[in-house]
């Protein structure tokens, strides 16, 4: 019997690993914030418009927090009632906590082969930001994010 010799590895695989390599190196610089101008605050100073345990709350509150306090609180009672409601449900929602009908983009209900998705995610745009909403596993969370250039707040929607 012979011994088996080693297969040399062919030109795609080695294409693939050095891909896949350049991938790692490149996304491995993503949480890198760079330096800033800005020194951090010292132990016993807040940061700049932000609170301090115990104290009130800064003077100039989110651009947007009753909006996504609203949209919060409705996503709330609709992840009580329905762990992972559809995306109709969530769309009235948004509309509840003050969003203006048909301008809420919403994610599919279902795959493109049929089967249950693990969220809902609806956004809308105010005030030159997306406010995205999401309903998963009964509970709701609500986050605001850059306006896409185009325009939406939804990649491919």
């Amino acid at each position: 019997m012979k011994p088996r010799r080693r297969a040399r590895p062919t030109l795609p695989a080695v294409g693939l690993a050095a891909g896949f390599l350049a991938l790692a190196v490149g996304l491995s610089g993503c949480g890198w914030q760079g330096e800033t101008s800005e020194e951090p605050p010292s132990a016993g100073e807040a940061a700049p418009g932000s609170a301090t345990p115990g104290s009130a709350p800064a003077d100039t509150p989110a651009p947007h927090a009753a909006l996504t306090e609203a949209l919060e609180s409705e996503l709330g009672k609709l992840a009580d009632s329905d762990s992972l409601p559809d995306g109709e449900a969530v769309g009235a929602a948004f509309t509840a906590a003050g969003f203006t009908p048909g301008t809420v983009e919403v994610s599919a209900d279902t795959t493109p082969t049929g089967l249950e998705v693990d969220s809902i995610q609806a956004a809308a745009v105010q005030d030159g930001d997306c406010i995205f909403g999401e309903v998963r596993d009964g509970s709701a969370y609500v986050t605001v994010l850059p306006v896409l250039s185009d325009g939406g707040c939804f990649v491919g929607n």
